[in-house]
This record gives structure tokens, sequence and C-alpha cells, in this order.
């Protein structure tokens, strides 16, 4: 149940020569997780061309990693065959899977494996302290920022709602593992006591049963302890396979129930900061082998800090959700998978060996981050591996919201754009439904932005408004991707106006960038089926939220002039033609099947739109 740190391995191997790829050579490492590979350098005289382990992603939700790929191949009968011989097989076979999924819808969009099995074993639940035992020397300041961190946890909505993406909303992943149990009590975390060792009682040099021995300091009842060691204490283990590790140990028996024996979790990081930043304390730190890119700004302008809570964030929620070593976990007890172990690497999008992945960026201090805190701190926190949608979970970025919000306020804006064509002029073409209309309410409706909703639409105000749920990439919601993109319809109102209930409006949609961007993203990523031809690039640079705005804009269309399924529609009210259904793929002039149309193309990004917006944006709306 060790944290390591964001490096996996790759073997580089010769060019233009044959290599025995005997079992014998290929084995699992011994510390590392089941999707690491390790290659041993074969006796032969290729000698140089094995260099020293590389950081590489192997996705990890996959079925078959690379491991397996390479032992499946074996057992074929295929040992010493070239390279690229190999290769050319995988490409066959990948080619026949995409053939054979291209067969019918139904079979285009299939239930993820889930990677992270539950054991049947208890998860953290109900009110919990936090116990923090700082050994060693740690500043006032230092301490701050951890404590920052767990009361962060657990903030209230409205001291956040100004600062999103935050640390609660990351912890709330954690809370999809509890609803998949038959046990849904729910997890709460609050700061206990902290203790303080800076005499280093145990000495400078610990033990693991040592870490266990310091844990059993703190509260163990309806608690987890968490051992803090300063950068000059050393640990056993610590950077040569762990930079923390999370378990459990057996109670005082004066603390249980009746005084029967139970078991309390324990968690333990180590400050690397002059021991191996680069090996637990990266991207604030160089790493020590790998891609050599310049290290991040801390958060807190402390590398080692704001390393351990990288690596407490991760283990935290492996204690939550594997706290006994029976909960949620795939691979060997000893070295499991876990919530956050299993995204290693990965802060934001695009991340890759080596690269972060897309992260906010302090304007004043250049330091980068993906959550807000309480106090205005920032943090730097590890994805979390989503159970319901079997990906790794990051947050919307306010860059993303602002490219909703900015579509919504181009729509009927005071101070609309010059620039034609615009999303006023698109939306225009709704009016002439009104015109056809024969009632007292002929104005056209007029749409402003109002309180970003980011939960259900019925917590939204239902009383001339349209609620709109926007989910994230990580979230999972019945029908998305397999038979829709988003949806609109309507509901009764919670509350009574002048003693009556009414309807209120709402839409949703949902965000495909990595569950089924080539059905929902189109054209801005290659189809499932049909035409391969390149994707366009998005207006916004941004797949998901761009083919998000292509969605909302044809919703929004239909919600306006068929808002209670009984206004301009044709064929059943469950699935109908709608203003902008009618149309479907239909985004210019001369658009047909896999082709968008004749688009206007940025000439500095090569972007294609077709509608100007305001704050300068450009967009693809639907016709």
């Amino acid at each position: 149940k060790s944290h390591r740190p964001p490096a996996l391995y790759r073997l580089d191997l010769p060019q233009n020569d044959d290599i025995d790829f005997g079992a014998r050579h290929l084995t699992k490492h011994k510390w590392e997780n089941p999707t690491f590979c390790t290659y041993i350098n074969p006796p032969s005289p290729h000698t140089e061309h094995i260099i020293k382990p590389q950081p590489i992603f192997l996705a990890s939700s996959s079925s078959l990693s690379g491991c397996n790929l390479f032992l499946l191949l074996l057992q074929k009968e295929m040992a010493s065959l070239h390279v690229r011989f190999v290769l050319k097989v995988f490409l066959l076979v990948s080619l026949f899977q995409i053939s054979f999924a291209a067969r019918k819808l139904s079979e285009l969009v299939q239930d993820q494996p889930q990677l992270l099995h539950y054991h049947k074993g208890a998860l953290l639940y109900g009110k919990t302290s936090v116990n923090l035992i700082w050994y060693g020397k740690f500043k006032l300041s230092q301490r701050a920022i951890i404590s920052d961190f767990f009361t962060s946890l657990s903030a209230s909505p409205s001291s956040l709602e100004n600062t999103q993406p935050s640390v609660t909303k990351w912890w709330e992943t954690t809370e999809k593992y509890y609803d998949l149990t038959s046990k849904k009590n729910a997890l709460s975390l609050t700061l206990g006591k902290q203790l303080v060792d800076e005499k280093y009682s145990l000495g400078k040099s610990l033990t693991n049963k040592q870490i266990v021995e310091l844990a059993s300091r703190g509260e163990q009842k309806d608690a987890v302890s968490v051992v803090l060691t300063s950068s000059d204490v050393t640990v056993e283990g610590f950077c040569l396979s762990k930079c923390g590790s999370h378990g459990s140990a057996l109670g005082s028996k004066s603390g249980g129930a009746k005084g029967k024996s139970y078991r309390f979790a324990y968690i333990w990081v180590g400050n690397s900061e002059t021991q191996c930043p680069g090996y637990c304390a990266w991207p604030f730190h160089q790493p020590i082998y790998g891609p050599q890119n310049p290290p991040l700004i801390a958060p807190n302008n402390d590398a080692g800090l704001d390393g351990m809570v990288i690596n407490l964030a991760s283990l935290l929620a492996g204690t939550a959700t594997n706290p006994f070593g029976n909960g949620y976990f795939q691979g060997p007890e000893e070295a499991p998978l876990e919530a956050a172990s299993t995204c290693t690497g990965i802060y934001g999008k695009g991340a890759y060996p080596g690269y972060a992945g897309n992260l906010l960026v302090d304007s004043t201090t250049g330091a980068s981050y993906n959550a807000h805190g309480n106090n205005g701190r920032k943090f730097l926190l590890p994805a979390l591996y989503d159970p319901s949608t079997s990906a790794c979970s990051t947050l919307f970025r306010p860059s993303q919201r602002a490219i909703v919000s900015d579509f919504i306020a181009s729509l009927s804006s005071r101070k609309p754009t010059k620039a034609q064509p615009s999303v006023a002029t698109w939306w225009k073409a709704t009016e002439k439904y009104y015109n056809l209309v024969k009632t007292k309410n002929t104005s056209p409706l007029l749409l402003s932005v109002g309180a970003q909703i980011v939960q259900l639409a019925s917590k939204g105000g239902q009383k001339d408004a349209v609620n709109v749920v926007l989910t994230s990439s990580d979230v999972a919601v019945e029908g998305f991707c397999s038979s829709k993109c988003g949806t609109h319809g309507s509901s009764v109102s919670a509350q009574k106006i002048n003693g009556k209930r009414s309807k209120f409006a709402y839409i949703w949609v949902g965000n495909s960038e990595t569950q089924c961007p080539g059905q929902c993203a189109w054209p801005f990523h290659q189809p499932i089926y049909g035409p391969q031809n390149a994707p366009v690039v998005a207006p916004n640079n941004d797949v998901g939220l761009d083919g998000m705005v292509i969605n909302l804009a044809g919703l929004l269309a239909g919600t306006a002039t068929n808002p209670f399924e009984n206004g301009y529609f044709q064929g059943p009210k469950e699935a109908p033609l709608e203003a902008a259904s009618a149309c479907p793929g239909v985004y210019a002039k001369g658009a047909y099947p896999g082709y968008a149309g004749d688009l206007l193309v940025d000439s500095t990004t090569g972007a294609s739109y077709n509608a100007h917006g305001v704050n300068g944006r450009k967009y693809f709306t639907t016709v």
C-alpha cells in the first residue's frame, strides 16, 4: 500500500536487430503495481541499447497491459519474431476490433471493465477525525499547509463558491465508491489533534514498525493517524521504493466495544526535500530520470511540503476506500493499485510522461495548481480513479466554465459582437417560431447567465428559468454515449407559486472527451463509424467543451421551441425531431455525411467555427 512516485518503466529496443523475447527476460518488478513492466537485460551483445528506466504511461483502464500483451505473444510461440512484425500483428488485431465494433450502434458503447474490484471489506465511514503526528522539525508555516489541506476537504460550498475547482470537489470522487457498496454511509473527515515530537524520541532513522508505534500515539477509535516525518528523518524504504504508505494496526482493547480488539487506519508521508525530491516531489523538482522538463513552481512555495500534499492526498484516498486491505483495489494486497495510485502522474487534462497536464497558473507567483482550498490556499492534487466511468477523474477548470458562460451571454448580449456571423444572429432563427404562434406572448425569448448549476437541475431557480446541468468528463449518466449526448425536458417545481406548482424546463449535457468524443464531439474528433476524415480544430482548443457547446446549442433551441413536449416537433414525443435535431450533422453550406460544411477558419489557430460570440469567442453551432 505504498505510494510511489509518478514513474512507469519502458524499454528502448534496437531498431534493426532481432531480440530474444524469452519469458525469462520479461518480468514484473517485485514492488511495482501490475501495470508496470521492467525489461531485464538479456545476455546478448545489445547491452548498450538498454537505458535507465524512463517514465511512461500505460493506460491503466486497459484490459490488456504491456506485460500481458507480450506474454500473450510468447504463449503463441512468437518469442523470436522481429519487433516490427509484432507491431504489425498488434495493428492487425486492432483493425479487426475496430471493424467488428462498427457493425451496429448497440455494440459501439460497452460497459468499461471495473479496474478496481471491491473485496467486500469495510470502508472508512461516518464522522472520522484526522490526527497529525509531526515527527521532527517543521516550521509553523509548513504545518499550516497540511492543516489547511485537511480542513479544505469538507469546506462548505458557499465558502468556495467563487474559487473552483476546489479540494472539496476533488474529494467528492471518493463518494462514488460508497455508492457502489451496500453500506452507503458517507465519510466525514475533520481535523483532530496534532502531536509534535521535535526531539526525535525514536531517533532519526525509523523502521516500519516504529512508524506504527508513532501512529498509535494518536486517537485510534473513529480516527486516522497521519505520521509526518521531517526532511532529516530517514524511514525504511523511503526514496527507494516509496514516498509514503498507509495501513492498519491493532488498537488498544480499552478503546473497543466491550473490550474487543479492533483495527485503526494510519498514514505515513515523508518530506523528501533533501533526500529525493526528484522521486517524491515531482513535478516541483526535475525527476531522477526521464524527460527533464523544467519543474513547476510549487503553489505554496515549498517543494517538499507541496510534494507531501500530493502523496498525502493519494494515500488518504486509498485509506478511505481500502483502509484494511479488503476494500477497493487491484493486484496483490502487499502492493495494490488504489483510487489514486491507478492514475499515477496525472494532475490535469492532457497529462503524459514528464508532463503533469494542463494546470491553472497563479498570475502573481507563476505557481501551478489544480484546486483551491481554505484560507486562500492552492494545491496540486492527483487525479482519482472514478469507478462510475472507469477513468481518471479531473476537475472542470474555470476556463471551461467561461466557454459555456460566454456562449449563453452571446445569445442576447446587450453589447453584441460586430463580427458576423454571430451567435446572436444564429439564435434569431428561433424567433420565427414565435411569429407563427397565435398567442399574446409573441416577444422573443431573452436569455442571460444565471447561477452556474453544479448539482441537479431542481436545485436551481424554477421560476422564469431554464436550469442547465453540465456534467464533467468523469461522470457517467444513464444513456450517455449509448443513445444520447444530452437531453432536455421538464419537471414539476418543488416550490409552490401562488399556491400552485408549475413546470420548469431543464437541459443536461455531458462532456464526452474521455468517454465518447467520436460520438458526441464530432467534428472535433474522428467519428466512431462512417467516413474517417481528419477532425477539425476546436475553436476554443477544448474538444470536450466545444462539443458540449454544439449539443447545448441544439438542446437550447429545442427547449425554447418545445419546452413541455407540446410545442414544435415531429415524430414521437419520446424521441422528437426539433429545431436543431432536424438538421443533424449540418453546420454550414455544402455539408454532407462526414463533412460539416464550408466553415470559417481562424488564420492564427487553424480552428474551424461558424459564429462569433462575446469576449472574442468563436463557436461552432448547429443549424
